[in-house]
């Protein structure tokens, strides 16, 4: 049963729904090609079959059985492929694998499908693509690449990865319940209503201490730039009470350039002395961009570690600290958040890159659950997990930020968001958004490219929206 109907009657539903949108993309006289598995997917690719035929269309049937695939052996000794025009005359919809059956391909499959993504021929694939896995990035090398996958009834997590694999152009929902036609996803989401839902107002009484103050430990000799992409991204959401903690080296060059925040310069002699009291002052601490060179940043990150009782984030060396080091994030007792890309999470993270790379998901929420520590892992598709498996999948962005020192400004967005709601997980996905958000809207023109995209630009970036919403 589905949704209180048979599954019979399900998939005529779906078959019939997921025909007419087959039939609005495809307007024209050109022959459907249908691949139909074993299980469930498969027999609502015979409907569409069945519905296409009734409209009048060219439909022929390709029976793919993933473990005994008779058709295609053996299949380079096969007609079948090259009878079957794959090109751009000929429209081919995937209904071999669904979202409850093993993504594993058989030997015969990888050869078919690889033909396929050699073609020229237009793809549609029903509910996910054959070879993908419904509930994480997983993908197999082989499986099919559409120009448009078809959701059925509401959005798994495969396709919330449109930016990190290719194996789908476009993802649309096709809901063959009326009940099912307002579902989105069963993640949690954020967009700019949602943002602005949640983000703090100020009130005739706000004063600068509304939502308490915030530490960076930041910078070092030749990185005072990371310091100060630190204060942009959190003057871009509006902290009012900033402290910055960094080398005594760098100050005078952070704080030229930033008049507000109030700094505490510390040496190698008084790094103790100036951070200790400051730990138990703020309500989120950002700590490791820039630091390479900083001195006793190993003992700043074991003082952090086991006296702060707010959050604190790890980004840049501090991250680069924990190779081999892993161990000492049990002794934190407040929440931790690691902002890793690929490369920084696989150096330290213990597993091997292989597994890594192969389902970073997983991996990622391996790490969290192992070490009680939220992982934010940027890529395209940034994802964010909690210690208990949370799971989000950042939808917005571009290649504007593919930069250094774009991370840096996440930092300084999240610590600040961090101090204004009480929910992690909830400023973890507003800081990922927001980051991402505002590097689409500074490039939505003509005037400012994804090439050169300046991200010190963040905070009037940031104006518009407030002004917009009425902040």
């Amino acid at each position: 049963m589905h949704e209180g109907i048979s599954m019979a009657a399900y998939r005529s539903r779906a078959g019939r729904a997921c025909a007419d949108a087959l039939l609005m993309h495809e307007d024209n006289a050109r022959p459907f090609l249908i691949l139909t598995g074993s299980g469930n997917n498969g027999r609502i690719g015979l409907r569409i079959a069945a519905e296409l035929k009734r409209a009048g269309r060219t439909v022929q049937v390709l029976p793919v059985e993933g473990k005994a695939p008779q058709l295609l052996q053996p299949l380079e000794h096969s007609d079948i492929v090259s009878s079957i025009n794959l090109d751009s005359e000929c429209v081919l919809v995937d209904a071999v694998k669904g979202a409850d059956e093993d993504c594993t391909l058989a030997a015969a499959e990888k050869i078919l499908f690889q033909k396929i993504n050699d073609a020229d021929a237009t793809v549609y694939s029903i509910e996910i693509n054959s070879g993908a896995d419904a509930d994480s990035d997983h993908i197999e090398p082989e499986a099919i690449h559409s120009d448009v996958t078809f959701a059925i009834s509401g959005y798994r997590l495969t396709h919330c990865f449109g930016k990190d694999h290719p194996v789908f152009k476009h993802v649309e929902l096709c809901a063959p319940l009326t009940a099912l036609t307002s579902i989105q996803s069963p993640y949690p989401q954020m967009n700019e209503d949602l943002f602005f839902h949640n983000f703090p107002r100020k009130t005739p009484v706000s004063w600068k201490g509304s939502h308490g103050k915030i530490l960076f430990i930041n910078g070092c000799t030749g990185m005072a730039g990371a310091a100060c992409l630190n204060l942009i991204g959190a003057r871009t959401v509006g902290a009012s009470y900033i402290l910055d903690a960094l080398p005594e080296s760098i100050y005078p060059i952070v704080a030229s350039h930033f008049l507000t925040p109030v700094y505490h310069p510390f040496t190698r002699e008084t790094w103790y002395e100036v951070l200790e009291p400051l730990i138990s002052q703020v309500r989120a601490i950002g700590f490791g961009s820039g630091a390479v060179y900083m001195e006793h940043k190993l003992e700043i990150l074991d003082l952090l570690l086991q006296n702060a009782a707010c959050p604190v984030v790890l980004d840049g060396e501090a991250l680069r600290m924990l190779k081999h080091n892993t161990f000492i994030l049990r002794f934190a007792k407040a929440p931790v958040i690691l902002t890793p890309h690929i490369g920084e999470f696989e150096d330290f993270c213990g597993m091997a890159k292989n597994v890594v790379e192969d389902n970073r998901l997983a991996a990622a929420q391996k790490f969290a659950a192992d070490y009680h520590v939220y992982v934010v892992l940027k890529a395209p598709n940034t994802i964010a997990v909690s210690p208990c498996g949370d799971v989000y999948v950042n939808q917005s962005g571009s290649a504007a930020l593919a930069q250094a020192g774009s991370g840096d400004v996440l930092t300084g967005i999240l610590t600040a968001l961090l101090s204004m709601t009480s929910d992690v997980s909830l400023a973890i996905r507003m800081a990922v958004w927001l980051h991402g958000y505002l590097a689409e809207i500074g490039t939505a023109d003509s005037v400012h490219s994804l090439q050169n995209f300046d991200i010190t630009r963040y905070p009037q970036l940031m104006d518009i929206l407030f002004a917009k919403h009425g902040y």
